[in-house]
């Protein structure tokens, strides 16, 4: 007879989970999870890291669906009562899908950054014919108006009623509910605007010939999401050594303070207390982003506004960071405008913002490369590349007998040659660790899938090992761009006038 595992048993389970997520092994995980659940069905945790799971795989009905335990982990369970004429009260339903209710109460939740990027899903509702009620933050009521769209907006800070409604839903439902499909969740950028006079008054204090890049870089220090989003302002003391740039601070309230003692502060222009001083919030901000080059920002509010607007940002996120991130390593399916450049170690941005200078600085002087500075190696390959053939010869020596003498070889050579470029780029050295992982579980879900193929009934297996081989896939292509970038790798054959050696017997052997 089967036990059933105890409270201690199924905690070691959940730690395993959180394990095989943080790794990459989503099949893993969720197998774990549904495990777990299936045990212990009140078990939020395992819930909310399921829904978790299922957003990183892109599987959005499970994910929408359980992510409807963010409301079960609220102290009160939301709910919208209404009265009838003869004074009864009763609980107005909540739409969950299917024909929209002809007047329907949007209820808005989480924070200002949540709002921003869901109030584009207002729009197809009022297409549809919906008349909406949206309860939001009235600090945002003046952006949002700029949509154009007629929602008649109400104050989420005070206590109302509205008549006529026949169903409510919480906003971040609404794409769900609508039965969206993804691949349209960026469609109709820009979806805000910024209002014409204030960008013309704000525009006369942005110089026209640098490279402006707007910069924020903490976000509400009372959030529930904040915890390792923010960084430190110092963290961006590379961009202010690019020449041709100029920074300009988009922080607001707190993380304001740093701007005085920061190595930079020279460097930075500071709007002082006039940026967004008109009790509404981001209508400055917008505006001052019209006219910059680039905004470079944590995971806050300022990112949505960015990405809203179609404006370029590349947003900083922490290593575990908001579901709403997925697990694509560069491109957001919100934003097309935006790059997501990922923590690697936590609390450690110097990779990420490495990456980020080596951007700008490409786009500031794009003749400039590693080459030209005389300090790498020059190859007739990419590092990215060579990272990666590192990484399938370090597989191949540790699981293939017939050839090891002869793989070890190419490895020890090729190795050797990375250690001088990584002496001179110590970041590669944790990039190179994380392609040989990747290539890891590349080869091991790719294993699972053909063992799974040869069985029966294993179909949800090998759908979620599909999922993982092109995640990993995607991570893989992502590395070497990275790795590219820190190097300033280039593929142009006129520039190239040597070649090292190990460089050579790998490309003639092949892997």
């Amino acid at each position: 007879m089967i036990r059933t595992p105890n409270a201690t048993e199924i905690s070691h389970l959940f730690a395993l989970a959180e394990h095989e997520v943080a790794k990459g092994r989503l099949t893993e995980a969720i197998i774990l999870l549904r495990f777990i659940r299936s045990i212990d069905p009140d078990h939020s945790d395992a819930a909310a890291r399921l829904a978790l799971s299922w957003f990183r795989r892109e599987q959005w009905n499970e994910a929408w669906d359980a992510f409807d335990i963010r409301f079960k982990l609220m102290p009160v369970q939301p709910s919208v009562m209404i009265r009838s004429a003869n004074g009864e009260t009763r609980e107005l339903p909540r739409w969950r899908g299917g024909e929209p209710p002809k007047k329907l109460l949007v209820m808005d939740e989480q924070g200002l950054g949540d709002t921003v990027q869901f109030i584009r899903f207002l729009r197809p509702l009022v297409e549809r014919g919906v008349q909406i009620d949206f309860v939001t933050h009235d600090v945002l009521f003046d952006l949002i108006r700029t949509m154009n769209v007629p929602i008649n907006l109400l104050q989420g800070s005070r206590p109302g009623s509205v008549g006529g409604a026949s169903g409510w839903t919480p906003l971040l439902h609404i794409p769900r509910a609508l039965g969206l499909d993804p691949a349209s969740y960026g469609d109709g950028i820009p979806y805000i605007s910024a209002d014409p006079v204030r960008v013309k008054n704000w525009a006369r204090k942005i110089p026209s010939k640098s490279f402006n890049v707007g910069i924020c870089w903490a976000g509400n220090p009372v959030s529930p999401a904040e915890k390792g989003r923010s960084l430190p302002l110092e963290a961006f003391a590379p961009l202010a050594d690019i020449p041709g740039v100029r920074l300009f601070s988009l922080q607001k309230g707190y993380g304001a303070s740093e701007i005085n003692d920061v190595s930079f502060s020279r460097s930075l222009h500071n709007f002082g207390d006039d940026l967004d001083a008109g009790g509404q919030a981001f209508l400055d901000t917008a505006a001052i982003m019209m006219s910059l080059d680039l905004i470079v920002t944590a995971d806050t509010a300022v990112a949505h506004v960015a990405g809203a607007l179609g404006r370029p940002v590349h947003i900083l996120l922490r290593k575990d960071p908001d579901w709403r991130w997925l697990a694509r390593e560069t491109d957001s399916i919100w934003y097309p405008t935006a790059t997501l450049y990922r923590q690697r170690i936590s609390e450690d941005w110097s990779e990420p913002m490495a990456l980020v200078a080596a951007d700008i600085a490409a786009r500031v002087t794009p003749n400039l490369d590693a080459i030209s500075r005389g300090t790498l190696p020059l190859i007739s390959t990419s590092y990215g590349e060579i990272a990666e053939k590192l990484a399938a010869l370090s597989l191949r020596v540790r699981t293939v007998v017939s050839d090891s003498k002869d793989v070890q070889d190419q490895y020890d050579a090729l190795l050797m040659e990375w250690n001088k470029v990584a002496q001179i780029v110590p970041l590669l050295e944790g990039l190179l660790k994380e392609m040989e992982e990747n290539a890891k579980a590349l080869a091991d879900a790719e294993t699972d899938l053909v063992f799974f193929e040869r069985k029966e009934g294993f179909g949800h297996e090998i759908l979620g090992r599909l999922r993982d081989i092109r995640l990993f896939k995607n991570k893989r292509a992502d590395l070497i761009r990275r790795i590219d970038v820190l190097t300033r790798s280039e593929l142009t054959p006129k520039k190239v006038k040597t070649e090292p050696s190990a460089v050579r017997k790998v490309n003639k052997k092949g892997r």
